[in-house]
């Protein structure tokens, strides 16, 4: 069983003078504060929900013609403006914390106000809620059902993060795992195929977006936010995952043999934890998340293509 504890283990710190904190005010030197709009939305993360509506909504779809793959497109780009918005609000929400860890970021550096970015926020949300209902209701209630776990993942009273960091784990893994394969397959396929693969993206994200958490460890511990590394440590958190990731491949190996080819990925993911990858500002278990997560739709796609 893991013991909580306050031991952060004996792996390197990540360094807070690589990375995005020097690329991010080059950027700014050239591009001013449109370099300061693209940094809030983080543009990495919307790569898998981006991804998720591509090759999602394609996935049953026999013969591919122009109308699927513009559907596909929309519901691509309305995922990942929720994914935006999550992460807006979050920064809103968390710029104390942001002072402390990631003072590079446009709110502490005060680029970008937080009225402003809070107004962003409620932009994003509303254009995606406007653009999945021209898709289908079902899709709609859908991205709102996404939307209200982004954001009520940040804001109070509803928010996890202060009452147990399994609840804070669960809850993304339920947003950013389960809900996008159901939400994508089944704009022109059925539950049958979207099932399987939402379970296992739930296990995914149940597993490596910790991750996320290890850089804030101590700014997080200090206002309260509880996540698995600041609560059980990095060993902890080790342990954690690899158990979590133990019941992903047998799920996979049961049921979902093609997703078998994203096993490298999870070993990765697992002995990456704590090492800084310069030019982004988490560590490779975090960059292995989120490039998983995307794949998992291209497989998913291609299985259904050659099976």
């Amino acid at each position: 069983m893991i013991q909580s504890s306050r031991s952060d283990g004996n792996l390197p710190p990540l360094k807070s003078e690589a990375g995005l904190e020097k690329g991010y005010p080059r950027i700014r030197r050239r591009f001013g504060k449109i370099a300061s709009y693209i940094q809030l939305l983080r543009p990495f993360t919307g790569l898998a929900p981006l991804l998720s509506g591509l090759f999602g909504v394609l996935a049953p779809v026999g013969t591919i013609t122009f109308e699927h793959v513009k559907t596909a497109v929309f519901v691509g780009v309305t995922l990942m403006l929720c994914q935006f918005c999550g992460q807006v609000l979050n920064q809103w929400s968390d710029y104390e914390i942001d002072m402390l860890t990631r003072k590079y970021r446009p709110i502490p550096q005060g680029t970008i106000s937080r009225d402003e970015a809070l107004g962003i926020a409620w932009l994003l949300a509303i254009f995606a809620v406007g653009r999945a209902f021209t898709v289908s209701v079902t899709f709609g209630l859908y991205t709102l059902t996404i939307l209200f776990f982004s954001v009520f993942y940040s804001l109070a009273p509803l928010s996890p993060r202060r009452v147990h960091p399994i609840l804070n784990t669960l809850w993304l893994a339920f947003s950013r795992g389960l809900i996008p394969f159901l939400a994508t397959v089944t704009v022109y396929g059925t539950l049958d195929l979207a099932a399987p693969w939402a379970v296992f993206g739930f296990l995914w994200v149940l597993a490596y977006q910790p991750s996320k958490d290890v850089h804030d460890m101590e700014a997080d511990r200090k206002f309260g936010v509880q996540t698995i590394p600041n609560t059980y440590g990095l060993k902890g958190y080790r342990t954690y995952m690899i158990i979590v990731s133990l019941a992903l491949w047998v799920y996979a190996a049961l049921q979902l043999h093609v997703a078998l080819l994203l096993l490298p990925i999870s070993i990765i993911a697992i002995t990456g934890l704590g090492k800084k990858v310069d030019g982004l500002e988490n560590d490779l278990s975090w960059i292995m998340f989120y490039i998983g997560l995307g794949l998992a739709y291209i497989i998913m796609f291609a299985s259904t293509r050659l099976g």
